[in-house]
């Protein structure tokens, strides 16, 4: 950071600050009214389901059974797109990370991604016919199994007591086999044995961290990145931060010890560069798809009478059939006002509408309304102010920059503030559009980039 131009006042300006979202955006320069990237999922009402914003079925899974993936569903270019377009193609852009839809939005629609799946790093035949053999010889290399019965122990116990929450906290979600508070065995489901919980239990690690960061570095060598006289890009996605985020929260000695290990690890990736190509020689840019919020229960714990809680899909179920059906007179047992709730889209039932001669206009802004005033909704809007109005308020242009047609509901909510959405009694999410979620890091250091912190406002789109 000393050497780096540091703004700290980095926030985005779209409401739904997931991953999905946040990579399109940072990596594009555009928010999802543009790139079609509106969250991990939308419901398809031509295929009647959800889809996650990578799946592609027309493509095969290289290295693993599944359902392949590829950018097809983003729908403007990439910074490394545009880069390749620029060089005739003689630049590589190659991305890697945890998760896929991290390294598939990054690599865009002519790099190459790769990414983490259980036990090994898989790619899709959008990308290549056949595995590539260095990613071959690295999932033979055993380094996904190497950290059974290792301990995740506190770097720095002290300095966490001092800022952190109690380390046990009974809100913090912890997973099943590695409990809630230090230390945490990587171990698996039977003794001494990777199996499926093993490799849950070592993504929500600093360890996947290690993993990915070495394969970094072999898919850095193996493509020549950085040594052919043109310039390259390389995009890595750390997902252990948002998963021990989720799970224990901000204000855990969990989040601050991956903090202190990542920073070391990014320093020995640094090294790396710099022994391979010199860093004299590169453009640096770190920052994250998005923030995260505090626990409820810890902010009401704070202050018992403060307003903070969860809302599950469950209840926004239960509402919307109660406001429906009291507004409509249709209070038939079984009736299906929604066809599907995905984050904050209610996706109504048209056919519902259209068979009880209902308005699907007038359903919108009854159930916009009706949301608005409950104490745990800040605001809802209809996809015809969001089309449409030129009077939105601000949290409405930032759904507005979240929108697609093709892909929103029909309502959009947006909780209040220290409100998350999900069911789960413990641990905490994303994806509002207030300070916790929309203000990231974002530090760029290289040649021609003036070191200095930068307080104006910026995002990182720009």
């Amino acid at each position: 950071m000393s050497h780096g131009a540091n703004f700290t006042n980095a926030r985005y300006e779209h409401a739904y600050t997931k991953t999905s979202p946040g990579h399109a955006a940072l990596i594009t320069g555009t928010y999802s009214h543009l790139n079609g990237i509106t969250s991990n999922r939308w419901y398809d009402r031509i295929r009647k389901k959800a889809v996650n914003s990578v799946d592609d079925e027309t493509v095969q899974l290289l290295g693993a059974h599944g359902v392949g993936r590829s950018p097809r569903n983003l729908l403007t270019n990439t910074v490394g797109d545009m880069l390749m377009l620029h060089t005739n193609f003689r630049s590589k852009v190659v991305s890697i990370g945890e998760k896929d839809r991290s390294a598939v939005l990054m690599s865009g629609k002519f790099g190459k991604a790769f990414w983490f799946d259980d036990s090994v790093v898989v790619t899709s035949s959008y990308y290549y016919s056949a595995l590539p053999g260095w990613l071959e010889t690295f999932n033979h290399s055993g380094i996904f199994q190497r950290y059974l019965g290792r301990e995740w122990i506190e770097v720095e116990p002290s300095q966490a007591g001092e800022i952190c929450d109690r380390d046990d906290a009974p809100y913090e979600g912890g997973v099943p086999g590695i409990g809630n508070s230090f230390p945490h065995m990587i171990r698996g489901g039977s003794a001494g044995q990777t199996d499926s919980k093993y490799y849950e239990l070592l993504a929500y690690s600093p360890f996947s961290t290690e993993i990915l960061l070495d394969g970094a570095r072999r898919a850095f060598t193996a493509e020549t990145l950085g040594t052919r006289g043109v310039t390259d890009l390389l995009c890595i996605g750390i997902a252990a931060t948002d998963l021990i985020g989720h799970v224990f929260g901000p204000a855990s000695h969990e989040v601050f010890d991956n903090a202190i290990r990542t920073d070391s690890m990014l320093s020995g990736f640094l090294s790396f560069l710099d022994d391979r190509v010199g860093l004299s020689n590169c453009v640096i840019a770190l920052t994250s798809d998005h923030g995260i919020a505090p626990i409820p229960e810890y902010i009401r714990k704070k202050n018992p009478r403060y307003p903070a809680g969860r809302v599950g899909l469950g209840e926004i179920t239960r509402l919307t059939a109660r406001i429906l059906g009291g507004r409509f007179a249709v209070n038939e047992p079984g009736t299906k006002w929604i066809e599907q709730v995905i984050d904050e889209d209610i996706y109504l039932n048209r056919d519902l509408l259209k068979q009880k001669n209902i308005p699907a206009e007038e359903a919108m802004k009854t159930l916009k309304d009706s949301l608005s005033g409950l104490p745990q909704f800040a605001a809802a809007y209809t996809r015809d102010e969001i089309e449409h109005s030129a009077a939105l308020d601000q949290l409405g242009m930032m759904v507005r920059r979240t929108y697609y047609p093709s892909r929103s509901g029909d309502v959009m909510f947006i909780l209040r503030p220290f409100f998350i959405n999900g069911s789960d009694s413990a641990g905490t999410g994303h994806g509002q559009p207030y300070d916790y979620d929309t203000h990231v890091p974002l530090i760029l250091f290289g040649k021609n980039i003036k070191p200095g912190n930068y307080p104006e406002e910026v995002s990182p789109v720009d």
